[in-house]
């Protein structure tokens, strides 16, 4: 990470005028950037906080935040705001957070807050317990939304993030892609290793509007109208997206909504694209490229290139990992790992990271993801789901006699439900879910629901062991039909068409 700040101070005396950061309200060139960024790192070394947490929408003061904190030597924190109250409240606590940096915009008339320059302000939080021993030489945890919805911190080093920035740099080093449109919440670390990181160590222009600004709300939120009509304003020659935007920008692209065509890399992360899908950008000429990625290995694994393309696969792996198949067909990553969970035992670098995901290399040296070892969803927009943790909450908490989650793809998860009682008519069905809706995470809630007339066992004796638990396997093989036999029950929480895994393409 040090490579990129000496990056940040050469362009500011190489190109003191040249534009490094955008935002609905501010041009900020290199030579500014880097004088903010000197000035609130000092603010927070004079402050003597070690953790702090970086909140608040997509803006340029967010990005001046996240680079003081390196320059300081401090941990930083970034905070999703897609998180629900409780997973903020849990992030605060592990990661024993003793301020937090925010916007102008986001400081709470009620709050006590100091600025620090820069538009940012810190807020000091009461370290009530002993900080946790974090893994030496950690200098940014980034939370997982949390597949069983409590998120979980993956501690980070400076070489291991300056190792991804160089790889994907020499991966794309035949590209000029000078206008970088960051659409994927900066907390994201993909967006803020390789959208952010990576365009501002090649001296490029980075565009961070806020979100709501794109049309997007929460992680799952979205006017694809207007995110599209904020493509053809920003005019971006590269994007990081993931499924649920690749398929808006396509989709987009078809209809002729999308005007501007000045892309030249747009890279696809967060989960599986269909190779029909990427097909129709290719004949669209979206130059449109799959890549693979763990939050354990610093972000990006394996990336396709415009010169060294294979629909389909995740792309070769870049040059500072090494991916072996192990035992049961499970990917395994060595050469650039994290330092440890956040309240675990530390692990040394040099370890494999075992993915969780099935693939394989072909002849070639391409990635190819097959799916995931245990039954984890990954929604349309990136995030992380168990299924067991949605069937649980559906059965425990609004009632449902037996549950099934299922949506691996979709802008969100579904359920095939029984009811039991026959006194939970669909009416009270669903109240009950949009109860459970109001409590969950954003990207967890059901948009759609199947109820079933009777019990899974009585539509098949075998899809049911005999404890009770259903046979996950068995029922989405035929889940068409099962769908078929179910009515189905849209929440009023999310607007959503009808869900796309059976529409024809």
């Amino acid at each position: 990470m040090n490579e990129l700040l000496e990056r940040l101070a050469r362009w500011s005396l190489l190109h003191p005028s040249r534009v490094a950061l955008r935002d609905d309200e501010q041009t900020v060139t290199y030579r500014q950037l880097w004088n903010r960024v000197q000035g609130v790192a000092q603010a927070i070394m004079d402050s003597g906080v070690q953790r702090l947490g970086l909140v608040g929408d997509n803006s340029v003061a967010w990005v001046v935040a996240d680079l003081a904190c390196v320059r300081a030597g401090v941990v930083s924190v970034p905070v999703p705001t897609f998180f629900s109250p409780s997973q903020r409240q849990h992030l605060v606590e592990t990661a024993g957070l003793d301020g937090i940096l925010l916007s102008t915009a986001d400081v709470r008339a009620d709050e006590v807050a100091e600025t620090v320059g820069g538009g940012l302000w810190m807020h000091r939080l009461p370290v009530e317990r002993e900080l946790s021993v974090l893994p030496p030489g950690t200098v940014k945890i980034t939370f997982t939304s949390g597949s069983t919805g409590t998120p979980k911190g993956v501690c980070l080093s400076a070489a291991q993030l300056g190792r991804t920035l160089r790889a994907l740099d020499t991966r794309l080093s035949q590209l000029e892609l000078p206008q970088h449109l960051s659409v994927l919440p900066l907390a994201t670390l993909l967006e803020n290793v390789a959208g952010v990181y990576l365009s501002l160590f090649r001296g490029a222009e980075v565009s961070v509007p806020g979100l709501a600004s794109l049309g997007l709300s929460g992680s799952s939120g979205m006017d694809s109208q207007r995110w599209l009509s904020e493509q053809n304003r920003w005019q971006p020659t590269s994007l990081i997206l993931v499924p649920e935007l690749t398929r808006v920008l396509i989709e987009g692209a078809e209809s002729g909504a999308l005007q501007h065509r000045g892309y030249r890399f747009l890279a696809v992360g967060g989960g599986r694209v269909s190779p029909s899908l990427l097909r129709r950008a290719e004949k669209l000429e979206l130059p449109m490229f799959q890549g693979y990625g763990l939050s354990e290995c610093g972000s990006v694994v394996a990336l396709n290139a415009p010169a060294d393309n294979r629909i389909g696969s995740a792309g070769r792996v870049l040059d500072h990992v090494d991916v072996h198949v192990g035992p049961g067909g499970e990917l395994q990553i060595s050469g650039s790992s994290f330092l440890g969970y956040l309240g675990e035992t530390p692990v040394d670098e040099s370890h494999a990271v075992a993915s969780g995901d099935l693939g394989f290399l072909d002849q070639d040296g391409f990635l190819w993801v097959s799916g995931r070892k245990k039954n984890l969803l990954i929604t349309g927009f990136g995030r992380n789901i168990s299924p067991e943790w949605l069937e649980a909450e559906l059965t425990q908490s609004a009632g449902m006699a037996q549950a099934l989650v299922f949506g691996d793809g979709e802008p969100h998860p579904l359920a095939l439900l029984y009811p039991g009682s026959t006194d939970n008519g669909v009416e009270d069905c669903r109240q009950a879910i949009e109860a459970l809706n109001a409590n969950l995470p954003d990207y967890a809630r059901l948009s759609h629901v199947y109820l079933l007339p009777c019990p899974f066992q009585n539509i098949d004796s075998t899809a049911v062991t005999p404890n009770g638990r259903i046979r996950r396997a068995l029922v989405l093989e035929s889940l068409e039909s099962w769908l078929a036999s179910a009515e189905c029950l849209s929440t009023q929480s999310i607007e959503q068409p009808q869900p796309r895994m059976f529409a024809q393409e």
